[in-house]
């Protein structure tokens, strides 16, 4: 019988030895990754939790030269409180929290381990439905500046093994002081300073007795303990925080008596203080970046860094030109002047200005129309959609002029490649096929086919090393294709930030950073907790930069954009996109001076009914408008490495005497090209021959009987009735068969 019972000791201390093991194996794998930066981040004391947001006024934004100043009217905060010291607190406040959160608050070491089983045992089991909780004031105190607050094994753990650490980093004051002036006390308002100015417009050591009650009372539901919204039920509520500090010997039973039926006022400008104020498409945008950024070096979430912005006092030390975020939004509010719709439903827009030379984010619109709201999905940054043509330049045309695949006068013939379900592919838009062209004319045109045949020279492989280099995501599983990375139909798409930042490495010299909202962000005390890291890379070379640049000049010059004014002011250079069935409109563009990229569709994709593409004109109005103080034309930056040279617009060979007998006029166009890789072969697609009347070829001695002309020796494929429209010059099609 000894022995068996001896044997079921042994077994409950195996068990107990396995579990306990068990427990610090899962404590261990949960807390493992928490990173020691985060009590740096969260309990620095600032004395205002409003986050100031600066900028630059610059000398040289290249060389960082310039004046940091507060943007006035882009403030971020929750709600304006203030913070107070603890030996300012008047004790009956301090009791009253103590008294119904935490009765053993100067006992424990951050965790009341009592009042965590109780609780554990309440969540399965639900004896106590009044909401019965185990936390500590320190753990609260967590929960407060982190904003989780969600029942989950692993937050839970994280919030024990962190109170457990801060109680040996900080006091019980300084604990309780950081824990009244964070706390939420409802109506937007944190801290029991900004409390007691709220609801009883006095300062926290005018409060009377029921007053600091009243304020206790509110913590353990805000919403339905908001002394203004629902006054009985905090009235019931503080007779509860009075008796528990009666009970445990914190006030005297005169001062009970005198308290408990006590009548409060309230101050019935509650309404007048609650925070209505609306964020700029900026703001939300450095917002988001920053609180990215900060989760991402404390190892916290982003739901946390952002609630430490929005209560943490912080200086933001932005990138943004205020001048050009006012015209962008200004455009953007009245853009219906810009769209030419045609069924009344007028699709959404978003659009971005940066700095082509340090890919700072200048200006940034989510939406069309004023901002109404905080938190509004921003189309820019958010929305992935299909680049349609505006891909070209990055997947196509860069790496082909810098793998030496093409260069600006190489001929391709536009025409289809193959029958797809009976219909020819690719489709251009205009669905018409010229037949030879140079390279920089498709470009100017965004002819598919010449697209998806220079992609196939370049190779996918080495057009998604250069998207990635452009910092251009894309699929790799499924958009390893000609249609994805030709004609930009990809499979999840790209942000309009992304897509126009990618731009900048063609005004840049072959440069490209990515792209940022700000510079820096320090505490309260000045100190800096976070920095953006510059990380600048190559993409192409400078001379490829600037033949590309020239490329896309011609888009706006006497391509797709042509209508953009802003040529007259400044040398442009852009590319437009349409993805299928007009569903999407792009047009990313730049000058010397600045690099703009809109898109215009609807959230839930769907044709748009307009002639004319609305991204060209909104994007004109903005760079007119930031361009009107600049003094003389201002042309990009020829590197001395490149030369212009003639060509022929058939071969893009060396123009001879038959490129200019071509019956269309001269064939000599000038191109541009890296020095000593300019054309170094004699045309030999133009042939010098003799036409009748009919334009027949005909075998005449010395011409007697005909006219001199020179036509095109180029072996094409018969692709039935479809019309290639240089058909006509070639010889095979003009031999006189009769």
């Amino acid at each position: 019988m000894k022995k068996s019972k001896n044997s079921a000791i042994k077994w409950i201390i195996l068990v107990l030895i396995v579990l306990i093991i068990s427990a610090a194996v899962i404590f261990y794998v949960l807390l493992r990754d928490l990173n020691a930066g985060f009590d740096e981040v969260i309990f620095e004391r600032n004395n205002t939790s409003i986050s100031k947001i600066y900028y630059f006024d610059y000398e040289s934004r290249q060389d960082r030269i310039g004046v940091a100043k507060e943007i006035k009217d882009e403030e971020i905060f929750l709600e304006r409180s203030e913070w107070i010291d603890i030996y300012d607190i008047p004790e009956n406040l301090k009791n009253a929290f103590i008294a119904v959160e935490d009765k053993r608050f100067y006992e424990h070491s951050g965790v009341d381990w009592l009042r965590t089983i109780k609780a554990t045992l309440n969540h399965v089991f639900r004896f106590d439905k009044s909401g019965y909780g185990g936390s500590t004031i320190t753990q609260q105190l967590i929960k407060n500046v982190t904003g989780e607050n969600d029942f989950t094994v692993k937050r839970k753990i994280e919030e024990i093994y962190r109170a457990l650490r801060i109680e040996k980093k900080l006091s019980k004051n300084e604990i309780l002081e950081n824990y009244l002036n964070v706390v939420y006390m409802s109506e937007n308002c944190y801290g029991v300073s900004s409390a007691s100015k709220l609801y009883f417009e006095k300062n926290v050591d005018e409060l009377t007795l029921t007053e600091c009650a009243a304020l206790a009372a509110i913590v353990q539901n805000p919403s339905k303990y908001d002394p203004y919204k629902n006054p009985q039920n905090n009235e019931a509520r503080r007779k509860t925080v009075l008796g528990q500090m009666l009970s445990q010997g914190m006030i005297s039973e005169k001062e009970y008596e005198a308290s408990i039926n006590e009548r409060i006022w309230i101050s019935d400008t509650v309404e007048d203080n609650r925070n209505s104020g609306i964020y700029s498409w900026y703001t939300e945008a450095l917002l988001d970046e920053v609180s990215s950024d900060l989760a991402r070096k404390y190892d916290i979430s982003k739901g946390v860094a952002r609630n430490l912005i929005l209560k943490g006092g912080y200086n933001i030390y932005s990138v943004i030109d205020p001048e050009i975020q006012k015209t962008a939004e200004k455009v953007f509010e009245n853009y219906k002047a810009y769209v030419d719709n045609q069924d009344g439903l007028y699709p959404q827009s978003s659009c971005v200005v940066l700095d082509p030379y340090t890919s700072d984010v200048l200006a940034i619109v989510g939406g069309v129309g004023k901002k109404d709201g905080n938190l509004v999905y921003n189309r820019a940054t958010k929305a992935k959609r299909p680049l349609a043509s505006v891909i070209k330049p990055l997947s196509v045309y860069a790496p082909g002029l810098e793998s030496g695949a093409i260069d600006y006068s190489t001929v391709f013939d536009d025409t289809p490649l193959e029958l797809r379900d009976g219909v020819w592919w690719p489709k251009n838009s205009p669905n018409r096929y010229r037949g030879l062209i140079p390279v920089y004319y498709a470009v100017a045109h965004s002819v598919n086919t010449v697209a998806v045949k220079a992609l196939q020279r370049v190779g996918m492989s080495k057009s998604h090393e250069y998207l990635t280099r452009f910092g251009i995501s894309i699929d790799s599983a499924r958009d390893f294709n000609e249609a994805s990375l030709g004609l930009g139909q990809l499979t999840y798409g790209e942000t309009l930030l992304n897509v126009t930042n990618a731009y900048n490495a063609f005004a840049n010299g072959g440069i490209v950073s990515n792209p940022k909202t700000y510079l820096y962000v320090t505490n309260g005390n000045g100190k800096k907790i976070l920095e953006k890291e510059e990380r600048k890379r190559r993409a192409i070379s400078p001379e490829n930069a600037y033949i590309m640049t020239m490329m896309l000049n011609k888009v706006v010059e006497e391509g797709t954009a042509s209508s953009i004014k802003v040529k007259a002011k400044i040398e442009t250079a852009g590319k437009t996109g349409t993805s299928s069935n007009s569903e999407d409109k792009w047009f990313i563009g730049y000058t010397p001076y600045y690099t703009c990229g809109v898109w215009t569709g609807f959230d839930t994709p769907r044709r748009m009914n307009v002639i004319k593409n609305p991204s060209c004109a909104l994007f004109d109005a903005i760079m007119c408008a930031i361009h009107k103080k600049d003094n003389g034309f201002v042309r990009f930056i020829k590197p001395e490495n490149v030369v212009e040279a003639e060509f022929c617009a058939d071969s893009g060979m060396i123009t001879g005497e038959a490129c200019k007998r071509d019956e269309r006029g001269d064939r000599i166009l000038t191109g541009y090209f890296v020095k000593g890789k300019e054309p170094n072969v004699m045309c030999d697609m133009h042939k010098n021959v003799y036409v009748n009347s009919q334009g027949k070829i005909i075998n005449s001695l010395f011409g007697l009987f005909g006219r001199r002309t020179s036509l095109l020796s180029h072996d094409r494929h018969d692709f039935g009735d479809l019309q290639i429209e240089d058909d006509g010059y070639l010889i095979k099609n003009r031999i006189d068969k009769s």
